[in-house]
């Protein structure tokens, strides 16, 4: 029977172990009391994911509820600038917003912008007062700390917590077991500094083997038992912070030559996976204090973030959930008239991108083998490493060809083609699975 793992209480709620915010791998148990869920949601993690939330909105993640993310940011449309306005990852929320109008200014002129219904509700304005501005070269720009995202008392208090919950989870503990653990659970609930148990690890060899087995946005963990004396998770963060928690204190200190570590990987695809990695010499992995590892490396960790933000993870699960948004787009343009710039959704990259690889594994159909995984045949047709990174002109070329097969009434028949044979590779990765 499980009893809490911080008091040993038996009111139990079922914890987010990693919480749903950071990933579409639900991971969750019961066995954290009800006001321990709350003291850590309250205190701390509430605030460090909503630090996150315009990387959020960029992975494609949602709230719990499956509304997009909202954010505070700068707008430019057309040369109007909008200053700190909320908007999600669709930048439509401007304009569909029916309740608010947004204050503006373009060449020394006082503008409004909104929805135009709600425009029209203004006294003395008409259809010639309003413009309709372009918003697909509309830009978002919003600022932010990599202490405040990665390294502030408030994140590393959550990564403190994520990993204790994790190790608990993995090693089937159940209940709060005082002595071993007693540190990291009082670190949890700020009765000892963060900093005592959370640092940021800089060891490049192990930056490497992540980068193996890890895609963009996955959460990859592990446990192991290091030559000072301590247990410790691991905590690959987006692949982007790489966490070292210190759990508790291990039975002997840990001098082999050889070590084998088991990595666990929750991907923000739903993707869950295990896998194995070895190391020779000493179990210990270099780490610097969090706020002196994020000022040594900053290059480092702003490229990651960039590289995150600007790389889409190919999966079947992924894939899938944008060829249903798609299909729904898909069943409006086939009514008359179609309409091309409904189903392009020129904001919406991902209606693009989702169109592009359903065409391309079409064209490439007698080239898919069924006997791999899709994502081995991605690599394979794409000839690359489970991504693909999409410029903006290369964008702007593929809607003028998909403009072209629409004027010569070709593109519904492609898209048709294109999710047919998707749903085919899902029918039979399932089976296969």
């Amino acid at each position: 029977m499980c009893r809490c793992i911080y008091c040993n209480s038996d009111d139990l709620s079922v914890s987010d172990i990693i919480s749903y915010a950071l990933t579409g791998a639900k991971l969750t148990k019961r066995f954290v009391c009800h006001k321990h869920n709350k003291f850590t949601n309250d205190n701390y993690e509430k605030k460090a994911i909503a630090n996150l939330d315009f990387i959020r909105s960029s992975l494609g993640l949602t709230e719990r509820k499956g509304t997009e993310i909202k954010y505070k940011a700068n707008m430019d449309i057309d040369g109007i600038s909008i200053h700190n306005v909320w908007v999600s990852g669709k930048r439509s929320a401007i304009y569909e917003d029916k309740k608010r109008l947004f204050h503006a200014e373009r060449n020394g002129q006082r503008v409004l912008i909104g929805n135009i219904d709600k425009l029209k509700q203004i006294k003395g304005v008409t259809e010639n007062n309003i413009e309709i501005l372009d918003m697909s070269n509309s830009k978002l720009n919003t600022t932010f700390s990599l202490k405040t995202l990665f390294a502030s008392e408030e994140m590393l208090r959550t990564i403190s917590k994520i990993a204790y919950e994790w190790y608990c989870y993995i090693y089937g503990i159940n209940n709060f077991e005082c002595e071993e653990y007693k540190d990291i659970v009082d670190c949890v609930l700020l009765e000892k500094p963060v900093e005592n148990f959370v640092e940021i690890c800089v060891d490049n060899g192990l930056d490497y083997a992540l980068g193996q087995f890890c895609y963009p946005g996955d959460n990859g963990l592990f446990a192991y038992e290091d030559i000072d004396g301590y247990k410790y998770v691991i905590f690959d963060f987006w692949g982007i912070v790489c966490y070292k928690i210190r759990i508790g204190k291990s039975a002997a200190s840990n001098f082999q030559d050889t070590h084998m570590y088991h990595l666990f990987i929750y991907g923000i695809d739903s993707r869950k996976a295990e896998t194995y990695f070895g190391t020779i010499g000493n179990s210990s992995f270099i780490s610097l204090p969090a706020v002196d590892a994020i000022k040594v490396y900053k290059t480092v960790f702003i490229q990651k973030l960039a590289d995150l933000i600007s790389t889409k993870t190919l999966s079947l699960e992924r894939v899938k959930q944008e060829v249903d948004e798609l299909e729904k787009t898909f069943q409006v343009y086939k009514k008359e008239p179609h309409d091309f710039a409904h189903l392009i959704d020129y904001e919406n990259s991902d209606i693009i991108n989702t169109i592009n690889l359903i065409l391309f594994l079409y064209t490439h159909k007698a080239e898919y083998s069924f006997e791999n995984s899709f994502t081995q045949n991605l690599k394979d047709l794409y000839k690359t490493e489970d991504k693909i990174i999409i410029t903006q002109e290369a964008k702007k070329k593929y809607i003028e060809y998909l403009l072209r097969l629409h004027e010569e009434n070709k593109l519904s028949n492609c898209i048709d083609n294109g999710i047919s044979f998707f749903r085919e590779i899902c029918a039979k990765e399932i089976n296969i699975s």
